[in-house]
């Protein structure tokens, strides 16, 4: 549990990658997002500590992030060819 739990905070703090990428092309919700959302997972990573369900909301926060810039991003940047 102690490995998932280390994850998910280096999770969280992968975010603010993305949140500097948004950042610079004025896309602000996505920027802020990015900058939030590492607070919702070490909340959930802090209330583990009373239950380790309480984790749960918190990773499940990180993961939904991590799918919806992904396909931001999918979506947005162009796409390389060889």
């Amino acid at each position: 549990m102690l490995s998932a739990m280390v994850g998910f905070l280096a999770l969280g703090a992968s975010f603010l990658v993305p949140a500097r990428h948004f950042a610079a092309r004025r896309q602000r919700g996505w920027a802020l997002g990015s900058r939030l959302v590492p607070l919702g997972v070490l909340a959930g990573f802090a209330a583990s500590s009373a239950t380790v369900p309480a984790f749960t909301p918190g990773a499940a926060l990180g993961l939904l992030w991590l799918t919806a810039i992904t396909a931001r991003l999918a979506t947005t940047l162009p796409a390389t060819h060889n």
